[in-house]
């Protein structure tokens, strides 16, 4: 891949315009929110240069804000599977039933899925009270309670054809970039062009987050405060659109909790079990999240549990989502140079 993108540009003749103009918009488009590179241009710019536009006060948020943000609108979003001719206004009716929506988008991994995101936490709780256990006939279905949702269409339509606009959460394709960049009139259009087309889109950044969330949800059915934070390519502005999705099971928030609370006479300790050494502890806690995604996780497959490994870590697909997961924890390091 690269080094055929390699060989398209240099078969473009430079123009005359200066390679400074080839950074800035490269610059522009890594800045996004979200990503490392936005921090950074937030922490260069002059302390005295206020600007009043949107994306100056985007810049002025901190990146731990940026992403804490991103948490909690993960938190407020279910993910829908649903049926190839749907009605988007139908669907959006029905859901408002719930509560207001804040934003929504539509794309295809192993059929059509829907990200939906409520203005309210409360929201999710009334649609997972609304929905129920699929009837599976002959085979046993696992009940689990999550955000991640089925929709079925009591009378579902004939002849109607679904206009419903998809959102692409994959790169495109060698054919479609080679057009694309022959298209392109000189070697920074190419540039700016292959940017575009690669670079991981605002749409699936938050399909990121979410996927994370649902994660998280089913770690804390054995560590209530835990979370799970995207790390590495997904946040550092270095991703692309099909990248893997590595996650990080922060286990601290616990420990913070235990060191806020007050001293007195009596210290009341949790009994737990004892193990030689962190590593240990750490495989124990990725063998039982693996063991709980290969058999509770909707839309968890071929889970592989490595380890063995010097940093061990649980590797899995999310189908619904179409990434492939990599889940670690105690990596602390990762996440600093992050």
């Amino acid at each position: 891949m690269a080094a055929c993108s390699v060989g398209l540009l240099t078969r473009v003749p430079l123009c005359a315009q200066g390679r400074g103009q080839v950074h800035r918009p490269i610059c522009r488009l890594l800045s996004c929110p979200g990503t490392v590179a936005a921090d950074l241009k937030r922490e260069e710019q002059p302390s005295g240069n206020v600007g009043t536009g949107s994306e100056d006060s985007v810049l002025q948020k901190r990146f731990s804000e940026v992403q804490k943000e991103r948490r909690e609108e993960a938190q407020r979003t279910v993910l829908i599977s649903c049926p190839n001719k749907i009605s988007e206004k139908k669907f959006l009716k029905y859901l408002s039933q719930h509560g207001p929506i804040n934003n929504h988008f539509f794309y295809e991994s192993f059929g059509l899925h829907a990200v939906v995101e409520f203005r309210q936490k409360g929201s999710v709780a009334s649609l997972q009270d609304a929905a129920c256990t699929p009837s599976l006939g002959t085979e046993a279905a696992v009940p689990f309670r999550s955000r991640f949702f089925s929709v079925k269409l009591k009378n579902p339509p004939t002849s109607e054809k679904s206009s419903v606009q998809r959102s692409s959460q994959s790169p495109p394709s060698s054919k479609k970039l080679f057009e694309l960049l022959c298209y392109a009139e000189s070697i920074d259009d190419q540039l700016n062009t292959l940017l575009k087309a690669s670079q991981v889109t605002e749409e699936n950044a938050k399909l990121r987050q979410l996927t994370c969330s649902l994660i998280e949800d089913i770690a804390a059915a054995y560590f209530p405060y835990c979370t799970v934070r995207p790390f590495g390519s997904s946040v550092n502005s270095f991703g692309k659109l099909g990248c893997d999705l590595d996650m990080f099971l922060d286990l601290d928030e616990t420990e913070r909790l235990n060191a806020q609370k007050t001293s007195e006479n009596f210290r009341m300790e949790f009994q737990v079990k004892n193990v030689p050494s962190e590593r240990i502890a750490t495989q124990k806690i990725l063998s039982v999240i693996g063991e709980c995604l290969d058999h509770f996780g909707p839309g968890c497959v071929g889970v592989q549990k490595i380890l063995n490994a010097r940093c061990p870590l649980v590797r899995f697909s999310h189908q619904a989502s179409g990434f492939q997961c990599d889940l670690t924890t105690n990596n602390r390091l990762t996440c600093l140079q992050d």
